[in-house]
């Protein structure tokens, strides 16, 4: 297990105090898991005279080693969204090392002797241990009493907020309200790498960046955008899909115009957020047909931010 100290973000060896843990697999860290970080909080609230150094964190797997389908959010996004939220630790572990635990031994084990857990926060659809023979009410038993159990939240009192349902929105293009069901705008952080520059030779700089990873990436099309550059935000036209006007190879990209923006960016890592889509893409009969949309996109996004 690797233990990430959320305040300084750095791997510590151990986590010396003792701790209340929501457990999960926090793929997006939606409202239903922001109810578990809620929930971690309010009881560190209730005990803090009895344990003065209680600590809070989310215990989850790493996703490299655990499910095939592409996560929400990378673990970075995913430590950036804990910190956010007031929780001070992070434990990553690796699926293989405890897939064949039993539920006893997840608990004493992993969650007591290995993270100082005294209290424990779960949904009530949670399922731990060997072929997940373990369940919520059973972890409660375990814990001999200490462990909370969330109820699911749902839409409108009908649908169960998820992130298999969350990314069915984004790959229907449903940014609106896949945001409003993460808390947050679904955001891409990844590194800048070299393109054509064709969006230079057009008067429109453009940034591209490498998306062959372990995100799920919502339908192609153009966005309205915020990018952060080194802390500060810009507003941007991102393009998600195979840019069928200029490559033929069907490759997926994301290609952002910074609007007000010229700096070299090559090799950094530039956060976009995600928060209203403008349209399909498409293909055009000719680059300057191109331009011209790409301008209409402009105007868009800059009439959408000033509303």
């Amino acid at each position: 297990m690797k233990f990430i100290d959320l305040k300084k973000r750095v791997e510590v060896a151990i986590i010396s105090s003792p701790t209340v843990l929501c457990i999960g697999d926090f793929d997006g860290v939606h409202l239903g898991h922001r109810q578990l970080v809620a929930s971690v909080l309010q009881k560190i609230k209730i005990i803090k005279n009895e344990y003065p150094n209680i600590v809070g964190g989310a215990w989850f797997f790493d996703s490299n080693t655990y499910k095939a389908a592409k996560e929400i959010y990378t673990i970075e996004e995913k430590l950036n969204v804990f910190a956010d939220l007031g929780l001070d630790y992070a434990i990553i572990a690796d699926f293989d090392e405890m897939k064949s635990l039993s539920p006893e031994s997840f608990v004493r084990d992993v969650l007591q002797t290995g993270c100082g857990c005294i209290h424990a926060v779960c949904g009530e659809n949670f399922r731990f241990g060997a072929k997940a023979s373990g369940d919520s009410n059973f972890l409660k038993e375990l814990m001999h009493g200490n462990a909370t159990i969330v109820p699911l939240m749902s839409v409108d009192g009908s649908t169960v907020i998820s992130s298999t349902y969350i990314r069915e929105l984004l790959a229907s293009g449903d940014i609106f309200k896949a945001n409003s069901l993460l808390g947050k705008p679904y955001t891409v952080c990844e590194t800048v790498i070299h393109g054509k520059a064709l969006g230079r030779k057009l008067g429109i700089p453009t940034i591209n960046q490498n998306i062959q990873g372990k995100q799920f990436i919502l339908k192609n099309g153009i966005y309205s955008t915020l990018c952060t550059v080194d802390g500060k935000k810009y507003f941007g036209v991102t393009n998600v899909g195979v840019r069928p006007t200029v490559d033929d190879d069907g490759h997926k990209n994301i290609e952002t115009h910074i609007i007000d923006f010229n700096a070299d960016c090559y090799g950094k890592k530039i956060k976009i957020e995600f928060l209203h889509r403008i349209r399909d893409e498409m293909k055009f009969e000719s680059i300057d047909t191109l331009k011209e949309q790409i301008q209409k996109d402009i105007a868009a996004t800059i009439y959408y931010f000033n509303k």
